[in-house]
């Protein structure tokens, strides 16, 4: 009996505390300067060596709350972590992002979809309390349904975002 419940417990090892796991973990809240609105995202983020693994879940402010349009926004970053010193840390960002607004004009396909993809930078100031300034540039494909002409129409544009945001490591 021992000897089974002993060897499922070996599988175990790496889950439990930090023996063999060298990975960090951090949960954040940002304010984003984004052109088609300001948003508001909490966020999870997995920090492993120097490689950072991050989602984020948002709402644009001015469309959902002051216009009470729907308008999520979600999204992953992957940062690879330069230490400039033991609390500064610069690292450059591939973000990918998604976001639809809801227009309830027309009433069959009444959704604007904005599909992102970011390069830029960002700066850590912290250890276990982070304070993180970031900013990038990139392609966004936006489409929704035209219902004069009966069909989708996709517009290429490029966009950029600044956000400011407050980590806590665990």
């Amino acid at each position: 009996m021992f000897r089974k419940l002993a060897f499922w417990m070996l599988f175990l090892i790496p889950f439990l505390g930090r023996t063999q796991d060298s990975a960090r973990y951090s949960v954040g809240a940002d304010i984003q300067y984004h052109p088609q609105d300001f948003f508001f995202h909490v966020r999870g983020q997995l920090i492993k060596k120097k490689l950072s693994h991050e989602v984020f879940l948002g709402f644009g402010i001015n469309n959902t709350i002051l216009q009470g349009q729907l308008k999520p926004h979600i999204g992953y970053d992957l940062t690879y972590r330069f230490k400039l010193i033991d609390w500064i840390v610069i690292a450059p960002v591939i973000r990918l992002s998604y976001s639809f607004l809801s227009t309830k004009v027309p009433q069959k396909h009444p959704y604007i979809h904005l599909t992102e993809s970011f390069f830029g930078c960002r700066l850590d100031f912290g250890i276990k309390n982070r304070i993180a300034v970031t900013s990038g540039i990139g392609p966004a494909v936006e489409w929704k349904y035209d219902a004069y002409k009966g069909r989708q129409n996709q517009f290429f544009l490029w966009s950029y975002f600044a956000e400011i945001g407050y980590y806590h490591a665990f």
